[in-house]
């Protein structure tokens, strides 16, 4: 997933990062000079980093009301200009602007979620409705828009490159796009509309975390019973640090709750884990999400019938590879009918095992469970066996080889730069002359401040206008291990570890001269495929017996990797099902039109559920109440492309399969030129054509999961 902080463009107030539990808004308690403000002026970090070791949250506010007053000065003084518009003093003007502000926000939004304290999610209540507000100024701006339309019109004419042409096609887009082109009355409403969203966001992000937080389930030492002892150490470790010793700790993280549903005996003990995974954001308290959801999708309705769109889907599709929520549900649909035919033979195959513990009916908090325990037998796999030889340090160097074979990239470890949290390791990346290319942040540990899930953010992004390099960040949620011992990891984590470094190359590789199109600055259904594609390195068998090792250094014995890649089609029923579901809902819920009396998201969910035949022991992946990339992750209407991009990225793996060679220089070198060079400088399909000769189909993406031979 990638998260994005854009300056003076509608996305600003919808890129804002997730926060934590409800805190209430209030002013810094502090307001220092500037002079003592270690964000203000100029950064003598290391490579210019932001100075974490100095920064308190009380420099945070202070800083964002003055980089905000220069970035409102610096438009104003764009749109008031009294030359005639040209490319440089209005175009390529705006993207000089607000400088001071990307530096402020790339450093606090990167802390916001990572390590989202009370007073950094105080520090975000605050601030996204000032951001919204300068994005909604600028967008909205008569004068500065009539500049932007005056050079649109007359773009054939002005004598710009290529990549030219695209940044006025695309700053005239966003401007468009954000209600420029509406009446007064009309682009006031969407303004209040965009400010409104942006406070929801915050708020259902700090919700969610909130009732994450207060979902955290302790067990006892009988419930634990027969559970792989890195799991029980790590809980143990967890419950006594929480003042509870004896016990052992289960966050309600994915992390946490899929290795316990599927390695834990205890079947009321899974119930419990699954409870309070599966109803974060639904319980009956003060985190309910469910107002929340129901404000924000009034809203989307709203603004999209105020630029003339028939929903929000179509009015979200319309700027993505997709074009229309039709075309994303046909491709939907022609992956979930075969998925839910084949989650339906595994759950016999699941029943027939159960059955012989007395269990009459699998439920959903039996599946992961049983479902190892026929992979166990079908392949001779044990997941807890596996584990030991993923150990995290050794997936990591896997990752960095995987880099350096197919772009000539190493990687250094930084001991001079400043963490923002405990635990985060910073790298430079360098290119293979050993010129340096960039930094790589990696936090790969859960906290208790960090929000759910896995991200990529920029803090930097590279471009050739300001000379930037650039500063990448990766987030996930591995559970830390017990004191002394290694972190052992799932091949689903490690996937996720490849996914993620996915988006931080292609944040990295970029060569666009404008920031505003460099790096993941692409439509929702392409900015995964370079990530996507990056995962299936990881299931490359020279890459395995290099690095999963256990703790004595063995390689993975042979029969247990050939077993390993054999299974990777296991369960795809099921866990295609799960991801689909909440694609599909996702998609219908941007396309209402009105909300129907008394809507309520998990009753509407559970209709649209029943009406997809999905079974009730398979469920969604994200269900509505803590669907976090929809309702505070920019992905609303867009769940959908992760699907649409593996298209690509079964097609596009594929590619180098046919060639005889997974780390094919020459082709390597063509997916570098071609897609994570290239930004935004050209239509995403151009470049996917540019690096596979055409577009792909379904095919790849159902043989990929085993779904078709």
């Amino acid at each position: 997933m990638v998260l994005r902080t854009c300056l003076l463009s509608a996305a600003i107030a919808a890129s804002l990062l997730a926060v934590v539990p409800g805190v209430q808004a209030q002013a810094a308690e502090t307001r220092v000079a500037q002079s003592a403000n270690p964000l203000l002026g100029q950064w003598t970090t290391p490579d210019g980093t932001p100075p974490y070791d100095r920064i308190r949250p009380e420099h945070y506010e202070p800083a964002f009301d003055q980089a905000i007053a220069t970035a409102r000065a610096e438009g104003k003084a764009i749109a008031e200009n009294k030359a005639a518009p040209t490319f440089a003093n209005t175009i390529e003007a705006m993207e000089r602007s607000g400088r001071d502000l990307s530096r402020v926000a790339g450093a606090f939004f990167t802390v916001a979620s990572a390590d989202a304290t009370a007073a950094n999610q105080a520090i975000q209540k605050n601030v996204a409705p000032k951001l919204a507000r300068l994005s909604n100024e600028t967008l909205l701006d008569p004068k500065l828009f009539q500049r932007v339309d005056t050079l649109y019109t007359q773009r054939d004419s002005l004598g710009l490159t290529p990549e030219q042409t695209r940044l006025l096609e695309q700053t005239h887009k966003r401007f468009v796009r954000a209600g420029a082109a509406l009446p007064a009355a009309a682009r006031q409403r969407v303004a209040a509309i965009n400010e409104e969203m942006s406070r929801l966001g915050v708020d259902f992000g700090q919700k969610l975390l909130a009732d994450q937080k207060a979902n955290d389930t302790f067990l006892s030492a009988e419930e634990v019973k027969g559970l792989p002892d890195d799991q029980a150490s790590a809980a143990a470790a967890a419950a006594a640090a929480a003042g509870k010793p004896g016990q052992f700790l289960f966050p309600a993280t994915r992390s946490a709750a899929e290795p316990f549903l599927t390695a834990a005996p205890n079947r009321a003990a899974r119930e419990k884990i699954w409870r309070a995974f599966t109803y974060r954001g639904d319980n009956a308290n003060a985190n309910n999400t469910s107002e929340v959801i129901e404000k924000l999708v009034k809203l989307r309705i709203e603004r999209a019938s105020l630029m003339g769109a028939d929903s929000h889907a179509a009015f979200v599709l319309e700027d993505a590879m997709a074009k229309t929520p039709e075309a994303a549900l046909d491709l939907l649909m022609a992956v979930y009918r075969p998925a839910l035919q084949r989650a339906g033979e595994e759950q016999r195959d699941i029943e027939q095992l159960a059955a012989k513990d007395g269990v009459s009916k699998v439920e959903p908090w039996d599946w992961r469970y049983y479902a190892e325990q026929v992979r166990r037998e079908r392949f001779s796999l044990d997941e807890a066996a596996v584990k030991e030889y993923m150990p995290l340090d050794g997936i990591v160097a896997a990752m960095f080889e995987t880099t350096q074979k197919l772009f000539g990239l190493t990687a250094v470890e930084r001991t001079d730069v400043a963490p923002y949290a405990e635990g985060v390791r910073v790298f430079e990346i360098r290119e293979a002359d050993g010129r340096k290319l960039g930094l790589f942040y990696a936090d790969w540990f859960a906290r208790p401040t960090k929000r759910p899930g896995a991200w990529m953010n920029s803090i930097r992004v590279p471009n050739g206008l300001l000379g930037d390099t650039p500063i990448v960040v990766n987030n996930q949620n591995i559970t830390p291990p017990a004191a002394g011992r290694p972190a052992l990891i799932s091949l689903d984590e490690a996937q996720t570890l490849f996914h993620e470094f996915g988006h931080a190359l292609h944040g990295m590789l970029s060569t666009a001269r404008y920031p505003s199109l460099s790096g993941t600055a692409v439509s929702r259904d392409f900015v995964e495929f370079p990530s996507q594609v990056y995962e299936h390195w990881i299931t490359e068998p020279s890459i395995l017996r290099a690095h999963a090792r256990n703790a004595a250094g063995e390689q993975i014995p042979e029969p247990m990797l050939q077993a390993l890649l054999k299974a990777q089609t296991f369960n795809q029923g099921y866990l295609t099902v799960q991801q689909l579901s909440s694609a599909i809902l996702d998609m219908r819920l941007h396309q209402l039109t009105t909300l129907p009396a008394g809507f309520k998201a998990d009753t509407w969910e559970a209709e649209q559920l029943r009406e997809l035949g999905v079974p009730t022991a398979v469920g969604m992946r994200h269900r509505l109440p803590h669907f976090s990339h929809i309702f505070d992750g920019g992905y609303s209407a867009s769940y959908y492309a992760y699907t649409w991009a593996e298209a690509m990225d079964a097609d596009g793996f594929d590619a180098f399969k046919e060639t005889g060679n997974v780390f094919n220089p020459a082709l390597a070198a063509r997916l570098r030129r071609e897609v994570y060079e290239r930004g935004n400088t050209r239509d995403p399909a151009e470049s996917y054509k540019a690096f596979r000769g055409r577009m792909p189909t379904a095919e790849a993406l159902l043989r990929n999961r085993g779904l078709k031979q």
